[in-house]
């Protein structure tokens, strides 16, 4: 039996990592997640490829710059849509097959987002309908 389509986020700000979670989760996506580059490349050469990879930037040890050139290496990995998390507002080139959610960002800006990257049949059985607007 394979493992679900699951998007994997990464970032080495924990309470960030842990509301993007809970929020992805709530939305009925399945996660999972790492605090560093270099461990994200290892979860992704031991399990199933995620639907999706959120990625910061600025982590110590393995930047998100350094994942995404190693990404691009495997062929397997390289297809793996990118959505990069950042504050900076001067990304310099675009990474291609990427977006950009720029902090501080809203619920709505995750998930819009993410409905954008995700392939359809890579969703959840069910995902629940969300709110037009947050507290409706």
């Amino acid at each position: 039996m394979s493992d679900p389509p699951y998007i994997l986020l990464v970032d080495d700000d924990s309470d960030l990592r842990q509301c993007l979670v809970d929020l992805l989760e709530d939305e009925g996506y399945v996660t999972r997640t790492a605090c560093s580059g270099r461990e994200a490349l290892a979860l992704l050469e031991n399990s199933a490829p995620p639907c999706l990879i959120l990625l910061d930037l600025m982590m110590p040890d393995l930047n998100g710059w350094q994942f995404y050139e190693q990404q691009q290496r495997n062929r397997q990995l390289a297809q793996i849509p990118v959505l990069v998390v950042t504050a900076s507002r001067s990304l310099g080139p675009n990474i291609p097959g990427s977006d950009v959610l720029l902090k501080p960002f809203t619920i709505d800006d995750v998930l819009d987002k993410v409905e954008r990257l995700v392939p359809v049949g890579d969703l959840p059985d069910e995902l629940p309908a969300r709110p037009d607007a947050v507290g409706s």
